[in-house]
């Protein structure tokens, strides 16, 4: 299932970069979905998460009552000033991950983030319905974000 999502953040290009790989950031994102537990790593320009979360109800039989997101972003600065990188998303366990690709570049209040990815659930038969279920909490997610970066700016 293709996934499309934005962020509009009012910070130029390098200060918007800069934000998305602060650990103190990515922290605060993590923090901000209630996880059970979480870990964040920065390294250069790789960037993971790790949250531990309820299970949503639609995949509690396949997941058991928790369950572990992995988010890594590999980053490559562009000729242009902007950045585009390789997004991975896995849960831990099952059999469910997000392919795609970023990009930060100038636009909107001044940086635009930009992700266009490949969700699939390899499992047969549900796969197709439990994508189209997960999808909305990916997007959530990238919601959470947004507002988490708004007021990290403000700052």
């Amino acid at each position: 299932m293709d996934i499309h999502a934005t962020n509009d953040f009012a910070a130029s290009v390098p200060e918007a970069f800069a934000m998305l790989t602060d650990a103190v950031f990515l922290r605060a994102v993590c923090l901000a979905t209630d996880p059970l537990e979480h870990s964040v790593v920065v390294d250069g320009l790789r960037t993971a998460t790790r949250r531990v979360m309820p299970t949503p109800s639609v995949a509690a039989r396949l997941a058991g009552p928790t369950m572990a997101v992995v988010d890594e972003i590999r980053w490559e600065p562009e000729a242009d000033g902007g950045h585009r990188g390789a997004a991975h998303i896995t849960v831990e366990g099952l059999p469910a991950e997000l392919l795609g690709r970023v990009s930060l570049v100038p636009g909107g209040r001044g940086a635009v983030l930009s992700y266009d990815g490949d969700l699939t659930v390899n499992v047969p038969f549900l796969g197709p319905s439990l994508a189209k279920q997960a999808a909305p909490l990916l997007l959530e997610a990238l919601e959470i974000q947004q507002r988490v970066g708004d007021e990290f700016l403000a700052r």
